[in-house]
């Protein structure tokens, strides 16, 4: 594996990420980076491995010296607001990718997400990597789709070995990102007749999946996710609580009324996401070694404490688990 930089190492996943990287045998320097504090139980200490932990913001840091000697970029960085601005994105992306080449990096793996393929009605289910990019009117799709653009160019242009990740919702105990909130709250007052299968990923799935494309030397676009998806009627049975169905001109009413009192480019971004089918295939990463370990169900029991769980006997339990 060689040296490597972890954007993002603070984070849900970067901090599982830079874990895994501390525990295998053919790391040897791992450079851990985020603006935010990254605590010394999330970097734990190997003699045979140099680690520096670097509190810095990406946007302005010098590059130049992180880079130095290294041999893969992990880019895990994310804006966990809501209110991300797509702009310092798009210059933090460019900077990493032109320092990169300059520094000798053979290799960049990046973190998208499988909003990038869009929620619409003639979506097939599942979607493989295949399918073209048509991402709905959210930003943060919007944004992942242009990041993938900007490094895939870049790849192309100078022979560099480029992994993209598209993720699937992103779940676990205690680790809840912000469009995974929304997503789930999104749900809970849905049109008629409006039931797409949905699918989750626990954040230790995707840290395994992005150390396995890294230790296998992996190039392309993998979809990641649990195995399959949960239906309709599996996914209210898990929810365990009484969801709103409006008629289709009364849901349309209370949409714009929410529009009115919350974020309005949020709302309408969220509204295909909810109302059709995005749900992906993992075969092709699947075939290279990879499986997550927790189903849809178990994901979403864990990063949800779904309250009707709670209360079921343990067959029951057991069968809403295994799906």
């Amino acid at each position: 594996m060689g040296s490597i930089l972890v954007t993002g190492a603070a984070g849900a996943v970067g901090r599982r990420v830079v874990r895994l990287l501390v525990e295998n045998p053919e790391t040897e320097r791992i450079v851990a980076l985020d603006r935010v504090p990254i605590s010394a139980s999330d970097v734990p200490e190997n003699t045979e491995i140099t680690i520096e932990r670097i509190e810095a913001d990406l946007l302005d840091v010098d590059l130049v010296p992180l880079l130095d000697g290294i041999d893969t970029v992990l880019h895990l960085a994310e804006d966990r607001s809501r209110h991300a601005d797509g702009r310092t994105a798009r210059s933090v992306m460019e900077r990493l990718l032109g320092t990169a080449l300059n520094g000798g990096v053979s290799q960049f793996v990046l973190l998208s997400s499988a909003l990038v393929y869009g929620a619409h009605g003639d979506n097939p289910v599942p979607i493989t990597e295949g399918q073209p990019l048509r991402p709905s009117n959210l930003a943060h799709a919007q944004l992942k789709a242009e990041q993938e653009a900007l490094a895939t160019a870049w790849a192309r242009d100078n022979g560099v070995r480029l992994t993209v990740l598209r993720p699937a919702v992103l779940l676990s105990e205690g680790d809840v990102s912000w469009i995974g909130t929304a997503l789930r709250a999104a749900m809970a007052v849905r049109p008629e007749q409006v039931d797409p299968p949905v699918q989750f990923l626990h954040h230790d799935d995707l840290a395994r999946a992005v150390v396995h494309v890294l230790d296998r030397r992996l190039e392309g676009v993998y979809n990641v996710a649990s195995d399959g998806w949960i239906g309709a009627d599996a996914f209210r049975e898990l929810r365990g609580e009484t969801e709103v169905r409006l008629p289709e001109r009364a849901g349309r009413l209370r949409h714009r009324a929410a529009l009115v009192l919350a974020d309005r480019s949020l709302l309408e971004g969220l509204q295909p996401y909810v109302t059709h089918p995005w749900v992906v295939a993992t075969d092709k990463l699947q075939a290279t070694g990879w499986k997550a370990e927790y189903t849809n169900e178990e994901v979403y029991i864990l990063g949800t404490s779904a309250p009707l769980f709670n209360s079921l006997g343990p067959q029951k339990r057991q069968e809403l688990a295994l799906g």
